[in-house]
C-alpha cells in the first residue's frame, strides 16, 4: 500500500495576550493538540455541526468563527452555531461573499459577521462587524464558572469561634473569622496568603512532606507575622486535601511561634491542637 503523507495542518496566531490567541487556520479539522481553551478559533471551514462536534468542541475555545458557506439545505454551512449556543460560546459566521472559504487568513482580515449565536451578541458582535473585530471581543470575554462545592463542616462549636474542617484555605471568607481552620491544604506560601486575611484563632494544614526549601511549610512564618498560630501535620499522618483527616488524622510535625506560644508541640494530635487554638482569646 503506498504511503500517504499527513496533511499539514498550519496555524497563526494573530494575537496573544493576557486573555488568550486568536488562532487562524484553514480549516476546522485542524483544531487539535495545540489549542487551547484560551483561544478564539477562526477557521475557513463551514461552521457546521460536524466540526463543531467533531474537532472544535474538544478543546472548549473562548470562541468560533468560520464562513457561512452558503449556509446550504436547511442551513447546514451554520448548523454549528446553535451547537456552540448549546455549549455557552460565541460562534459567527463570515458572510458568504465576504471572503474566500479555506482561507482562515482572509477571513479573518477580510471577512463581515453574517450569522451569530446569541453567545456572540451578548459580547456585543452584530452582523456586519469585521471579522477582526468579532474575534477580539470574544477574546476579551470573561466566562461564567460554576460555583465551586465547598463542603465545609463544623467539627466543633464554641462560644466565639468553631474549629471548621475544609479542602482547602481558599473557601476561607469572612463568615470565618474567629474560627479554627483545619484545612486539607499544604502550608506553602499560597496557603499562607489566603488564609492570611483573615482574623483566625488558628489554622492546621498539611506539611506536604516538607518539600524543597521546607516550601511545604513556608506559610507559618507568614501567619506568625499576622499573630495567628499555625500549624502543619505530617503528610504521613493525614490525607492532603482532606481538611477532616487533617482535623481527625493529623500529627502536628511543625508550627510557627504563636501556636508554641499555646502549648502545642511536634507530636500533638491536631485534635489537640486545634482545641488549644479555638480556647485562645482574639
Amino acid at each position: 500500500m503506498a504511503e500517504v503523507s499527513d496533511v499539514a495542518k498550519l496555524q497563526t496566531v494573530v494575537v496573544q495576550n493576557r486573555d488568550g490567541r486568536i488562532v487562524t487556520m484553514d480549516s476546522m479539522t485542524y483544531v487539535g493538540a495545540d489549542n487551547f481553551s484560551s483561544d478564539v478559533i477562526v477557521a475557513g471551514s463551514f461552521i457546521g455541526a460536524m466540526p463543531i462536534r467533531c474537532w472544535v468542541r474538544r478543546v472548549d475555545p473562548k470562541g468560533v468563527i468560520g464562513h457561512a458557506a452558503g449556509t446550504g439545505r436547511n442551513m447546514a454551512g451554520i448548523s454549528g452555531l446553535r451547537a456552540l449556543e448549546a455549549l455557552d460560546i460565541p460562534a459567527a459566521a463570515a458572510e458568504t461573499f465576504s471572503c474566500r472559504i479555506s482561507d482562515g487568513d482572509d477571513l479573518y482580515e477580510k471577512g463581515r459577521v453574517g450569522p451569530l449565536n446569541g453567545c456572540a451578541r451578548d459580547v456585543g458582535i452584530v452582523e456586519g462587524m469585521s471579522v477582526r473585530d468579532a474575534a477580539r471581543l470574544m477574546l476579551a470575554r470573561r466566562r461564567r464558572y460554576p460555583d465551586i462545592g465547598q463542603q465545609n463542616a463544623v467539627l466543633q462549636a464554641g462560644g466565639d469561634g468553631n474549629i471548621v474542617a475544609m479542602g482547602s484555605v481558599s473557601f476561607i471568607t469572612p463568615a470565618n473569622e474567629g474560627d479554627v481552620i483545619c484545612a486539607g491544604s499544604h502550608f506553602g506560601s499560597a496557603s499562607a496568603a489566603y488564609s492570611s486575611r483573615f482574623v483566625l484563632r488558628g489554622v492546621i494544614c498539611n506539611d506536604a512532606g516538607g518539600c524543597k526549601d521546607d516550601s511545604g511549610i513556608a506559610g507559618l512564618a507568614v501567619l506568625d507575622g499576622k499573630g495567628i498560630p499555625g500549624a502543619a501535620v505530617a503528610a504521613a499522618s493525614a490525607e492532603i486535601g482532606d481538611g477532616a483527616s487533617t482535623y481527625h488524622d493529623g500529627i502536628v510535625s511543625a508550627l510557627n511561634e504563636a501556636a508554641r506560644s499555646l502549648g502545642i508541640i511536634a507530636g500533638m494530635t491536631a485534635r489537640e491542637a486545634a482545641g488549644r487554638m479555638l480556647a485562645r482569646a482574639l
